[in-house]
């Protein structure tokens, strides 16, 4: 008789992981490959930094301090990708798609730690309303980017962004996307043999296949054998010129309208019958 296997704690770790992204969230709902992120922190993250990010006998809590949620998402890359002075080692071998879902990752886990109704600053000076019609209306920000369930999906969730970041750091998000330029987020122009052509974000590539996902959400996937030509921008989807397309004042009222929403609690819902 087979002797039965006990469960280790890196097992219930994982269980613990696959568990928590099955939650209905934002971020499931508009993180692309949420349980791939998951599997890809309990398999390189989750030793060092705890199963929750809550921190670990080797490396610190992700979550619960300022690690994660004062940085941006090309910041979060570069540092996965390049490791740390302080001793983090590098995971470019990992690849650039899963390097995306461990971040992705982190956000739910960020979101996930935040109690509800918590406020850590208070918005700055601008019109919070006017920002709101800005993001949905004349900046376009709501066409790739969703706040509290409104807008698009191909970018990351803005729900939470601002709440801990600072003007500065908004701004400069706002200001220099690309800087750097996050290699998973990369706009493509694909032309296949039959003349088809697709542009969107550059998702996954080998030697074989490239994965491309378009501003709709759609995801495509080709083999190279099937492609003309592939064409590679040296930018993402965000606009390079919010700076000159929008005034300061405007610049700021879509930062306040950012960080008021970060601090407004998500609606209540009934319990269910």
């Amino acid at each position: 008789m087979a002797r039965r296997r006990r469960r280790t704690p890196l097992a219930f770790g994982v269980l613990f992981l696959l568990c928590l992204v099955t939650r209905p969230t934002h971020s499931q709902a508009t993180n692309p490959n949420p349980v791939t992120g998951a599997r890809r922190y309990a398999q390189f993250c989750a030793a060092c930094h705890g199963a929750d990010g809550k921190g670990g006998d080797k490396g610190a809590p992700l979550v619960t301090g300022q690690s994660v949620a004062n940085r941006s998402d090309a910041d979060l890359y570069r540092i996965v990708h390049d490791g740390t002075p302080q001793g983090m080692p590098p995971f470019a071998q990992i690849g650039d798609a899963n390097i995306g879902a461990v971040v992705h990752y982190l956000r739910f886990l960020e979101e996930s730690s935040i109690p509800a109704g918590a406020s850590t600053k208070p918005p700055p000076p601008g019109d919070a309303g006017a920002g709101r019609a800005l993001f949905f209306g004349k900046a376009q920000c709501s066409l790739c980017h969703m706040v509290e369930g409104h807008g698009g999906f191909i970018a990351s969730n803005l729900t939470t962004y601002a709440r801990n970041r600072s003007v500065q750091a908004i701004l400069q998000d706002i200001a220099s996307p690309d800087s750097p330029l996050v290699r998973s987020s990369r706009v493509v122009t694909v032309t296949t043999d039959s003349g088809q052509q697709l542009t969107g974000i550059l998702r996954n590539e080998d030697a074989f296949n490239l994965e491309l996902q378009t501003q709709d959400g759609r995801y495509y996937f080709f083999s190279r054998n099937n492609l003309s030509q592939v064409t590679y921008s040296d930018h993402s989807l965000m606009p390079r010129d919010y700076t000159t397309r929008l005034t300061p004042n405007q610049l700021s009222d879509v930062v306040s309208f950012l960080i008021s929403s970060s601090q407004t609690p998500p609606p209540a819902t009934e319990p269910a019958p």
